[in-house]
């Protein structure tokens, strides 16, 4: 069946069937939820607000579906002209939004979630599209058609482009009801504008737009059952509230008509569970329990608020704390941060909280928490290093911090402190996490661990006492995983979906609506491709010869990072190029950590003393630097989650990457003869791999072109910083207006 047909059928089930003329009534009865308390009707019939004063669109656009059930029930004349008075307002006060969208932006404040000036709804631009169909059917006036297809873009734009529609995932969709950021996922105003969707389809047999619903059903389906709170309904997944009686009816009739419309058994189940919650006394009696302690727990909380941490006037930039390990140091963390203070830099202020600082702080504002022993890597170290971060975080709010977003670095240790000291002081918490969530439940993680431990030069009492600690850190990490998941608003996890870190993150708790799954920026302009004379020159300020094959690694000297599996590869490429081609081989290994000295020792061990140099810890323009002489950058990671920055920034200085599919991420970076995907610990692969390249210095050209070239498209600034605004905070639609007032004059 068609999507007109099953329209026009489903509605005339609750309607008494399709009206004589072939018009099409609304799924259900709009007057039965509609009420206008203090409303007086202007000279044409239109509602008007008299406090506050003014028209509000999505009332108008819900008179006149009211209206219009009533005239195909009544076939009255009074209705006819009703219905027809509010839909020509809609095209007389359509705005238009960008080159070719329009709506109806909203004045009003909404009073439950943060709006500056104007803002867009999906649920007035879904009814009004329903209002401006019927009108055609009625009249045939090919305006109110036009006027319906300019408000259907606003369905395919970003909020952030002036449109209703929130990215999830790597290709979902959710309309907004309040399309602002952070987006509040309010589940009655979605299925109002599915509706005003479907309708347009029926009218229009838009294949674009029958796709967009299917991409928005899709994702809705995957957000049901985080409104289910088992006895009750959630009107929202934001402040995730529960619904009041009058909202949990309105919530299951709509899933009806949704059901009826798309033919969606889930959402028929669903609507009928919610209805045995709305007659049950004993969930009516819990939801009302639940309501007022909420009630009166955040009455109570923001009292104690008040006292604790006083609120000085905004600078008009918001305010920004990082908790993190530590910084500034080398690594994938720091080039994230770097990045996100260049995105950010006209309207946050950053300021880091972090328990060791590292070399060259100057010009960022740090605040110093704990001892050098407090670090989070052991029991019981962690509980140390967690209360002394939150003690630091309560002490800088109560000051005056005015923080308005925590934008902790990892989704365990410091997401927990931060989350519970954001909460107390009603501050909104973003958490980066860098693959911290998926090492709690990692038997690899635990078994490299402990295989650390024997690396050491350490008594075997020491060792035992060592292995014994370990026996509460991993308690402790679960534990401050559930606190960091319990309080954090959510969760900005770079990386590709299908990598598993959703499967780690459900495994936790954590539902899909929480999670943002990102390209991390990469600033391509920061990697120059040098030509063959600044090549040249760099090289001979490093002693290094023109002609000279450099592979370069940059990571910490850690377990995890498989430096022995590097060594490995690199000593079985030797054994397969000649003398030649291996004396003009150069193996620059950057960054430091605790397995330097063993690092050392395997070089010997494995004759590459003549080829191998170790620089130690690198600044981030060294690394650039770096990056720019080399011909071949290794990365041999034996685990890993999101991406890879040091993969990312070789592929952005156009170098020919060989990495380990750990992350997964990589096989999809180096996808389409981008580079070199081999398994992880599988060092004759990256041998075979090394080769490859070392004997085709072309083909390593060949692939550095591509690499950049998919960088500079896929992970910018632009992107980044979009992702940014999202997942704190956006309510800029006046700004859009205004520019295209600007151009239009």
């Amino acid at each position: 069946m068609s999507i007109h047909k099953n329209l026009i059928n489903s509605a005339g089930q609750l309607a008494d069937g399709k009206h004589a003329s072939g018009l099409s009534p609304y799924p259900f009865d709009m007057s039965l939820f509609l009420a206008l308390p203090e409303i007086t009707l202007n000279a044409t019939g239109v509602p008007y607000n008299a406090k506050p004063a003014g028209y509000h669109p999505t009332i108008i656009a819900q008179y006149a579906l009211a209206h219009w059930n009533q005239y195909l029930a009544t076939n009255s004349e009074y209705h006819r002209e009703a219905f027809l008075a509010q839909a020509y307002w809609l095209v007389e006060h359509e705005v238009g939004i960008g080159d070719d969208a329009g709506g109806w932006p909203i004045s009003f404040p909404h009073p439950d979630v943060y709006t500056k000036g104007s803002w867009l709804s999906a649920l007035t631009q879904g009814n009004a599209i329903s209002v401006l169909v019927r009108a055609y059917q009625l009249t045939h006036d090919a305006l109110f058609v036009e006027v319906a297809r300019r408000a259907v873009r606003t369905f395919e734009r970003d909020i952030l482009d002036g449109g209703v529609s929130t990215p999830v995932g790597g290709d979902g969709v959710f309309f907004e009801e309040v399309a602002v950021y952070p987006a509040a996922h309010m589940l009655n105003g979605f299925i109002f504008a599915l509706i005003g969707l479907y309708d347009y389809v029926a009218l229009t047999n838009d294949a674009q737009i029958e796709k967009l619903i299917e991409r928005s059903l899709k994702t809705m389906h995957s957000f049901l059952d985080e409104f289910d709170a088992g006895f009750w309904t959630r009107t929202d997944l934001l402040h995730r509230r529960l619904a009041s009686p009058s909202h949990l009816t309105l919530q299951i009739v709509l899933l009806k008509a949704l059901a009826r419309i798309s033919g969606c058994e889930h959402c028929s189940t669903l609507a009928s569970r919610w209805e045995g919650y709305h007659y049950r006394f004993a969930s009516r009696l819990r939801c009302l329990i639940a309501s007022r302690f909420g009630h009166f727990g955040h009455a109570f909380w923001s009292h104690i608020r008040s006292k604790l941490f006083p609120r000085f006037q905004d600078s008009g930039f918001t305010r920004v704390c990082v908790p993190v390990y530590g910084f500034p140091v080398t690594g994938g963390t720091r080039a994230v941060l770097a990045g996100v203070a260049r995105v950010t830099a006209d309207m946050w202020q950053l300021e880091y909280v972090t328990q060791s600082v590292g070399p060259h702080p100057e010009g960022f504002v740090i605040h110093r928490f704990g001892t050098r022993r407090m670090a989070p890597w052991q029991f019981p170290a962690v509980w140390l290093y967690t209360l002394a971060g939150f003690r630091k975080l309560i002490l800088l709010l109560h000051r005056g911090a005015n923080y308005h977003v925590i934008l902790p670095q990892d989704g365990v240790y410091t997401a927990a402190f931060s989350a519970l000291a954001a909460k107390l002081a009603s501050a909104r918490v973003v958490c980066i996490d860098h693959g911290n969530l998926t090492l709690v439940k990692s038997r690899t993680y635990r078994t490299e661990r402990i295989k650390t431990i024997a690396t050491k030069g350490w008594s075997w009492p020491r060792r035992l006492f060592a292995r014994l600690r370990y026996v509460w850190y991993w308690p402790s990490l679960y534990l401050f995983a559930k606190v960091a998941i319990r309080f954090v608003d959510h969760f900005l996890i770079p990386g590709v979906v299908g990598d598993g870190v959703e499967e780690s993150c459900k495994r936790l708790g954590l539902h899909p609506s929480r999670i943002t799954r990102f390209a991390s920026m990469i600033d391509i302009d920061c990697h120059v491709v040098p030509d063959a004379a600044s090549r040249a020159s760099m090289r001979a300020e490093k002693g290094i010869a023109i002609d000279t094959i450099v592979i370069s690694l940059i990571c910490r000297l850690a377990p995890e990072k498989g430096i022995d599996i590097a060594l490995e590869a690199i000593s079985l490429a030797f054994s397969e190029l000649s003398p030649g081609v291996c004396k003009r081989i150069r193996i620059i290994i950057a960054g430091d950590g605790s397995l330097r000295k063993h690092v050392e020792e395997e070089i010997i061990r494995r004759g590459l003393s003549q080829n191998c140099v170790l620089w130690g810890e690198t600044s981030a323009a060294d690394v650039i630097t770096l990056l720019g002489l080399t011909n071949v950058f290794l990365y041999t990671s034996t685990r890993g989650a999101c991406f890879s920055m040091g993969v990312l920034e070789a592929m952005a200085s156009g170098c020919a990457v060989i990495a380990s599919t750990a992350p997964m991420s990589n096989a999809h970076l180096l996808a389409e003869g981008r580079g070199i995907a081999v398994s992880p610990g599988d060092g004759e692969q990256t041998a075979m791999a090394l080769v490859r390249l070392l004997k085709d210095l072309e083909l390593c050209r060949q692939m550095g072109r591509l690499a950049r070239e998919y960088i500079a498209e896929q992970h910018s600034p632009a992107m980044f910083r979009r992702t940014l605004m999202r997942a704190t905070y956006w309510s800029a639609l006046d700004e859009i207006l205004s520019l295209k007032m600007g151009s239009e004059r």
